[in-house]
């Protein structure tokens, strides 16, 4: 039989007997705030945090503290008896009173009372004055009784008078049972001082809205009950959001501000603690050494939520399990860095799974900008220190977190691309991902300046000149570019639009490029495709640019020493999207800084064809350059011309635009 890994993973069940995070501090102090016979009831207290944050595990503790010996001193404290409800598990939002005191019930049935004091509670059952209640005559015999059975179709039970139909039973059968003795006397009332009946509700916050506003008016019920406490566990706002439909914003506040007495918010927790956590782990996690230091960079990402990290720990040994009984030659260490990129810099992941290479390139570069700056950081680089770097690696620069994670990556190439496969088989909350100060947001209309002088032009070479300088976008135009071209009347502005262009935009109904609404070509980050000549022309207007000239592209793609492809003159699928790279559609216009122009252009071979001011010979067709993701590699050569007439709109074609300085 093959070896199998086992995977250990960390329960999500609330801990009682031991706490983690710093909460045994709070659940001694809200314990010994119930327990102290001096505090008189009823009270309710609210336990407000996030999701994850600790609310149950909280509770569970101060639950467990008031069940065990820890108040004995009945000098100080009284009798504590405890009842845990979770209303999110019932689905009738009008029998959540009767739901309640079920629960009730069969926390006695649990606790032995219903059985040690079955003779006094049958005879209190036969008294005359309670028959009114069915529930009061089937506990006349107790015997075998099925508390669920007992509750399953009572009268009134989805009313709130339904309690009024027995609640003086009620209220004797709650003295019994804190006092453990039949109520001898009438005279003898409810003393809190010597017990109460302390009912926590847990997950409030996960019923729907309409049930959260019927627990809350069930525990308004008990609020002239002596002797009763409430346990409020949820998150305020979705609390507070509840109840405004039927109370208002104002009515809302003010219905809780009645309700609650204490109110204790579960803070973030801070990283040192979930540090110390991690490490006090008693399960044989792998590798918990390499994972302990990484907790404050992670802690942010995870919003400092004990849940998420269990998730991140637990989601990291799946993903190790697997990794070991598939065989695959992937370090630790590589895996850990990598689910840490997924967390805290989801963005540089999805620059990770279009070209793996990414990351090597980024380490090279901050090698070189270490040499450099002999070892000083840098935080503090100048835009023209930066300008050698990459446009889309710029951002990255700087964010010593991140750089510190690249440079120590251990993982091969193949290993990455392997990760990079794995990820997505686990799932990643919804919400990850710090705000990194340090990360530039990407501006995909950033340009750069191409100076006046010679370079040798076409195929074979020979020498032209630049007589003006200009500027040419780092990038293809966008998907999102020209959404916002679309979205400031773009179509429908005439002074954008050539006098042909707009004839034929009107006469064809023309209102978008073409694969506009197709999911496939309409992504984020790729460029805009199924753009004619004419609506290239009129957005690169809108921008106050124009389309470059073809001799303009050329210089922009190849440099001066007329190279055949804009890194060099052999083709390499890993740095262009062609057919021989088998992409088979557009992709992210930052996929590929290691095939960038010598000016710093991307896609310059490859993905789109891009629109030129250029006509072809003396034809009415206008050059395009660049080749596309359908053509082979030939195509993408810099000297490469192809052409079109100006209404042309296919999948393949784009552009990018130029501005020359007059």
């Amino acid at each position: 039989m093959p070896d199998i890994k086992p995977v250990d993973i960390i329960s999500d069940n609330p801990e009682k007997e031991t706490v983690q995070f710093g909460f045994e501090a709070y659940a001694k102090t809200i314990a010994d705030l119930i327990a102290n016979k001096n505090n008189k009831t009823p009270f309710v207290i609210g336990v407000y945090g996030s999701w994850g944050s600790g609310k149950t595990t909280l509770m569970s503790r101060i639950k467990h503290l008031l069940e065990n010996d820890a108040y004995g001193d009945k000098t100080v404290y009284r009798k504590i008896k405890t009842v845990w409800f979770q209303a999110w598990k019932y689905n009738d939002e009008d029998a959540i009173l009767a739901a309640l005191i079920e629960e009730i019930f069969k926390t006695m049935k649990r606790s032995g009372f219903l059985d040690d004091c079955k003779a006094q509670i049958e005879r209190m059952a036969a008294n005359t004055k309670y028959q009114a209640s069915k529930i009061v005559g089937k506990l006349t015999k107790l015997a075998g009784l099925d508390i669920s059975e007992l509750f399953a179709d009572l009268e009134y039970k989805k009313k709130l008078g339904f309690f009024d139909v027995f609640q003086e039973f009620f209220d004797r059968l709650i003295w019994d049972y804190l006092n453990w003795r039949p109520q001898l006397r009438e005279c003898e009332k409810t003393d809190d001082r010597n017990a109460a009946l302390v009912i926590f509700i847990d997950d409030l916050d996960r019923c729907p809205e309409p049930r959260i506003v019927k627990v809350l008016e069930t525990v308004k019920l008990f609020m002239d009950k002596e002797g009763c406490v409430f346990v409020i566990g949820a998150a305020n706002e979705i609390i507070q959001n509840a109840l405004k439909p039927t109370y208002g914003e104002i009515g809302a506040a003010r219905f809780m501000d009645k309700i609650v007495q204490v109110v204790f918010h579960l803070k973030q927790i801070p990283a040192n603690d979930l540090k110390s956590w991690v490490e006090a782990l008693r399960i044989d996690f792998p590798n918990k050494i390499e994972i302990v230091p990484h907790i404050p960079l992670l802690a942010p990402a995870l919003q400092n939520n004990p849940r998420q990290l269990k998730r991140f720990l637990n989601n990291l040994a799946l993903l190790a399990g697997i990794i070991e009984n598939k065989n695959l030659r992937i370090d630790f260490i590589a895996l850990l860095y990598f689910c840490i990129f997924e967390y805290v810099f989801p963005e540089f992941v999805e620059d990770l799974k279009d070209n793996p290479n990414i990351l090597f390139l980024l380490k090279d570069e901050i090698h070189q900008l270490e040499t450099k700056t002999m070892g000083q950081g840098l935080q503090d680089l100048s835009d023209a220190e930066l300008s050698a770097v990459p446009a889309s690696l710029r951002r990255y620069i700087k964010n010593r977190e991140l750089n510190e994670l690249v440079v120590k990556f251990p993982g091969r190439k193949e290993e990455l691309v392997q990760l990079t496969t794995l990820s997505g088989m686990v799932e990643l909350p919804d919400e990850i991902g710090k705000v990194n100060d340090d990360i530039q947001v990407l501006f995909f209309d950033e340009m750069i300046l191409v100076e006046t002088g010679h370079f040798l032009y076409d195929n074979p070479p020979e020498e032209e000149t630049i007589d003006q300088p200009y500027y040419i976008d780092i990038y293809p135009v966008t998907n999102e570019q020209y959404r916002k071209f679309m979205d400031d009347g773009g179509y429908s502005n005439k002074a954008f639009w050539s006098e042909d262009g707009f004839e034929w935009k009107n006469k064809n109904n023309i209102t978008c490029p073409k694969y506009l609404n197709d999911e496939k070509w309409n992504k984020d980050g790729h460029p805009v495709v199924g753009v004619s000549y004419y609506e290239a022309e009129a957005y690169a207007k809108w921008e106050g640019k124009n389309l470059p000239t073809e001799l303009e592209w050329e210089r922009a793609a190849r440099g001066t020493d007329g190279r055949q492809y804009p890194w060099g003159d052999e083709y390499d699928k890993e740095r262009c999207n062609t057919r021989e790279s088998e992409v088979r559609q557009t992709s992210r216009v930052t996929r590929y800084p290691n095939g960038i122009s010598p000016m710093g252009c991307y896609d310059m071979a490859g993905n789109v064809w891009e629109w030129t001011r250029s006509l072809y010979e003396e034809s009415d067709r206008y050059v395009l350059r660049g080749g596309s993701w359908y053509n082979y590699q030939k195509f993408a050569a810099c000297a490469m011309r192809n052409s079109y007439l100006p209404n042309f709109r296919y999948y393949t074609v784009g552009f990018r635009c130029a501005r020359t300085i007059v």
